[in-house]
């Protein structure tokens, strides 16, 4: 099974911020007063944030759209149903998508005002399955 970091680098068109600290790490998991999977870490400490063809997955950013904090924040706030032990790792602009991520490393998906349901066992497998559908 490839390693998330292997996965992100084989993303065409690939864009990467800078590498996120140990200690922006665990700011943000202190500000969400959540804690990230050993796997999102991983990705943070290696990319920042990232976007790619038609990936554009949240991190340790300036940019408010692109950092974990604001807008887990902000999309607590417009949904309900979604558990406060959870953190978006993707907010899709298409019909108001939502993807989410908890501890454990699991992927959930919702949509305005559902709770969300699990859609994969890891971001890599997330982001592998996107490509595979952009391929078809």
């Amino acid at each position: 099974m490839a390693t998330i970091t292997k996965t992100i680098q084989s993303l065409p068109k690939l864009i990467t911020l800078k590498a996120a600290s140990s200690t922006e790490i665990t700011d943000a998991e202190l500000q969400l007063r959540i804690k990230f999977s050993e796997e999102y870490k991983t990705y943070l400490s290696s990319f920042g944030a990232i976007l790619a063809d038609g990936i554009e997955l949240t991190g340790i950013s300036k940019s408010a759209h692109r950092n974990v904090v604001s807008v887990t924040q902000q999309e607590w706030s417009l949904n309900s149903s979604v558990p406060h032990t959870m953190y978006v790792v993707e907010a899709t602009g298409v019909d108001g998508i939502i993807i989410w991520q908890n501890s454990c490393g699991l992927i959930y998906q919702s949509m305005p005002n559902t709770e969300p349901k699990q859609i994969a066992s890891s971001l890599n497998e997330y982001i592998t399955n996107c490509m595979k559908l952009r391929l078809q």
